[in-house]
């Protein structure tokens, strides 16, 4: 039985807020003497003239001595025969640190340099650990002649620790990231599959049931998903039965009335009747073509050179005077041959109804092969080109099959692209007409 999202996210929230807690009580309890008034990691003025006292008390061999005990705290402690060269003006804000420190060893001579400037300002005086950054220096001459030197950073044993236990924290932080992008990796993983599965509803409509795995949210929302992918083949199946049957009984009619047309004495209306039953069978064959082409898996896809098909479609036809074939290297894509041929000649006849010369070329752009027929008709108003190839739209109203039929032409080709993995666009040439261009994934070599 899965858990449900929240609770997984809840429950790796809570492993990692557990963790860092662990790690951040682990680098926090460091060794040495912690001085509660500590102010940016020095002793305070009256500890520091005490220690001045004591060292002073035990004479140099003490004094080393001592000084080597105070060190390894918060602050390193030296006592070094030469005063440093390298002072640093004290900044306002340790202005009134420095006089604390002057007036607890008034009777020595000192020098209180460093701080961290403005960032002392806006940290106050606490100590803190980054403040051994900006460490601040304290220099004071013993009556001996040499110099005790007080610098608020850790000691180098205590740098060391601390060093090990970051090194110890980011180890411990990294390990976190890995195991939280992996939970994440396997609680998305079921949402990309079904992602993937969404996407191929389109193109087939009988491709295999997502699996139902992940989180509870996520393997019902999986069997809801196949149970509408059910639900929406079925309709297409029963729409295509429905429209199958019509078909085949008003086929029937229309061999009565081809046969009754026979009798027509008169030739011209003769003509004319045989004209109207053989657009109603067009028709027919039409929305047949129509609903069916997502009723099921593509035909297989073969290898096709879409320049030299071009040149033999356009050869076949009776009106190939008027149409235009620029030269094309070969152009290889991985196409159904009979769904080519239907686009070529929907889109052969639609530009040729409108206009009296067609131009198409074969064109590589990066790893797409686009197909273009630009004719020299008189286009259509800007507004209507989102509207091309929207079933059963026709850009002039009547269902005359002279001039455009029922608006399905359009559609099969966009449709039967779509089935290729092609894209069908619309455009309007400088020079007036209509632009239709087939746009196929080229073939790999």
């Amino acid at each position: 039985m899965g858990t449900t999202l929240s609770f997984r996210i809840g429950l790796v929230m809570l492993a990692g807020f557990i963790l860092l807690q662990l790690l951040l009580l682990i680098i926090l309890q460091l060794p040495g003497r912690a001085i509660e008034n500590a102010t940016y990691g020095l002793p305070s003025p009256p500890a520091l003239a005490q220690m001045v006292t004591a060292m002073e008390q035990a004479g140099p061999a003490g004094a080393d001595r001592l000084a080597s005990s105070y060190d390894g705290s918060l602050f390193t402690v030296r006592i070094e025969r030469a005063a440093p060269r390298d002072y640093r003006e004290v900044p306002p804000a340790l202005a009134g640190l420095a006089r604390a420190y002057r007036h607890a060893v008034a009777d020595h001579n000192m020098v209180v340099d460093g701080g961290p400037g403005f960032a002392g300002v806006l940290m106050g005086d606490r100590a803190r650990p980054w403040r051994f950054l900006v460490p601040i220096r304290l220099t004071i001459w013993l009556r001996d002649g040499r110099v005790l030197l007080l610098t608020g950073r850790p000691a180098s044993g205590l740098r060391a620790y601390l060093a090990r236990r970051s090194l110890l924290g980011f180890v411990g932080g990294a390990l976190l990231l890995i195991l939280l992008w992996l939970a994440l990796r396997q609680t998305t993983r079921p949402l990309r599959r079904l992602t993937q599965a969404v996407h191929m509803l389109g193109q087939d409509l009988h491709a295999a049931d997502v699996r139902a795995e992940g989180s509870r949210e996520t393997r019902e929302l999986a069997l809801a998903f196949n149970g509408m992918k059910q639900r929406i083949a079925g309709l297409v199946e029963e729409r295509t039965f429905i429209l199958a049957g019509i078909a085949h009984d008003m086929r029937t009619y229309l061999t009565r009335l081809r046969l009754r047309t026979e009798f027509i004495v008169d030739p011209d209306q003769h003509r004319r009747a045989e004209q109207d039953l053989d657009q109603m069978s067009a028709l027919l064959d039409d929305n047949l073509l129509f609903a069916g082409i997502d009723r099921g898996p593509p035909e297989p896809m073969r290898r096709i050179d879409l320049a030299a098909l071009t040149r033999d479609l356009v050869d076949a036809r009776i009106d190939a005077d008027r149409i235009g074939v620029a030269p094309a290297l070969p152009a290889m894509v991985e196409a159904d041959p009979a769904g080519l041929e239907r686009i070529f000649g929907n889109l052969a006849d639609n530009g040729l109804r409108h206009a009296a010369h067609l131009d198409i070329a074969i064109l590589r752009e990066g790893d797409r092969v686009l197909w273009r027929f630009e004719d020299d008709g008189p286009g259509v108003p800007p507004e209507e080109l989102g509207r091309l190839g929207q079933a059963y739209h026709r850009l002039e109203p009547s269902r005359n099959r002279m001039t455009g039929g029922a608006g399905l032409g359009l559609a099969i080709v966009r449709a039967l692209a779509e089935t290729m993995k092609g894209e069908l666009t619309f455009d309007l040439p400088a020079g007036g007409g209509l632009r239709i261009t087939v746009a196929f994934p080229a073939a790999p070599d």
